[in-house]
């Protein structure tokens, strides 16, 4: 069979057809085409793929060889192929939790969770966290100002304490902010959640004392030491399960996670944002934007 122009008198080419057979990806076909500095047609993309199975079929013991010498010649290949593999990796795990976030829309906006913001607004920030975790601290003073600047979108604080185990006070700290939320409403449990995340006591640096000192203007101290003791049932308890629950059926592995959607019963994907980790108050600030419609 003869090669077409593009692929005639070189193993290297014939090692980069079969390249991009095995991988079977677009991110290998941009790769050669970067390489090699011309875009390939759709009829030549199916050109390549009909040389290189034509070429295995008849050379089965030339493949480890050809690939090789390619490989050797030209490392960049296996670097812009995996970036590009990552890339989509991500696209697909964000597809994923947006299909989540969908599939749990009446959880993530439960009224019962603590929240600021008019509860008919047109967007809804939803935030997965612990008060141990160094990544939610940095973001608490972005998440105060998106506060600040968003009077019209409704936040909403999934207490997560997933490093309890390690550090108890966390599910401490947890509990304690639940029952502010449940005993003087959103605006002290803003205040109180701000006042722990001002300490910059993270990572098992946080005591029981400063959850005590937080939490001193909203709770008198024979309520506090109550909720030192962990529950089996109760309000406050139900809601940190009903948390743990909605981050298991969302697969969601750490804090902080953001969830930015409309607060309405359907919408469509595009408007809603999962950001996992930490970010910008800039592009919390479009994923707003993106929900509001």
């Amino acid at each position: 069979m003869s090669l077409p122009y593009f692929l005639k008198s070189s193993r290297t080419h014939v090692g980069l057809s079969l390249l991009l057979i095995l991988t079977g990806a677009t991110s290998a076909v941009q790769a050669a085409e970067a390489h090699s500095g011309t875009a390939f047609t759709a009829a030549q993309q199916e050109q390549i793929g009909k040389v290189s199975e034509d070429y295995m079929a008849a050379h089965p013991d030339k493949l480890g060889e050809i690939m090789a010498t390619y490989l050797a010649e030209h490392p960049a290949f296996l670097v812009a192929a995996s970036e590009s593999l990552h890339q989509q990796q991500q696209v697909a795990q964000q597809q994923a939790m947006v299909q989540m976030a969908i599939q749990h829309q009446a959880d993530l906006q439960d009224k019962n969770s603590p929240s600021v913001g008019p509860t008919d607004a047109k967007a809804t920030v939803v935030m997965f966290f612990d008060y141990q975790c160094s990544y939610c601290s940095k973001m608490a003073p972005v998440v105060e100002a998106l506060v600040k600047a968003n009077p019209d979108v409704r936040f909403v604080f999934k207490e997560l304490p997933i490093f309890s185990t390690r550090w108890p006070v966390s599910a401490l700290a947890a509990r304690v902010g639940e029952q502010v939320w449940f005993s003087k409403g959103g605006a002290a449990y803003l205040a109180y959640h701000n006042a722990l995340y001002a300490t910059g006591k993270v990572e098992g640096g946080m005591t029981e004392q400063d959850v005590h000192a937080a939490v001193k203007p909203y709770l008198n101290d024979k309520t506090f030491t109550a909720l030192k003791q962990a529950q089996e049932s109760g309000e406050v308890h139900d809601a940190l399960q009903a948390n743990l629950a909605l981050a298991q059926q969302m697969q969601l592995s750490g804090t902080p996670v953001f969830v930015i959607l409309p607060q309405v019963e359907k919408t469509e994907a595009k408007r809603i944002s999962v950001v996992p980790g930490g970010t910008t108050q800039e592009m919390l600030q479009m994923a707003i934007q993106r929900a509001r419609g």
